[in-house]
């Protein structure tokens, strides 16, 4: 019984300063962080971040600049640029159109 409570003083005692020093660290791994920097920035700047103009408007623009080349498909989003792909007679090529305006 003695080596039992010995054991669980132990395990007490080594699990305590982490908790501490956990406590003083602040939060980590906190989801809810990054939502309260979203909510604390002003709206002008987060709607500098999002797309001003559509995919379809993008698409066109990008069709326009591919002289002629068949269109492919649509590659994503990089920042505030839709990328789109091209076949021009087996040569397969990426064109960004800034959606910011």
């Amino acid at each position: 019984m003695k080596r039992m409570s010995v054991i669980l003083a132990a395990a007490l005692l080594a699990v305590a300063p982490f908790e501490a020093a956990a406590a003083q660290d602040g939060p980590r791994g906190d989801r809810r962080s990054g939502m309260r920097e979203q909510q604390q920035r002003p709206e002008r700047e987060r709607e500098r971040e999002r797309p001003q103009m559509s995919q379809a408007e993008a698409q066109r623009i990008a069709q326009s600049r591919a002289r002629g080349a068949r269109f492919v498909g649509y590659r994503g989003q990089s920042g505030n640029s839709y990328i789109f792909a091209f076949d021009d007679g087996g040569r397969i090529f990426n064109i960004s159109v800034d959606a910011s305006r």
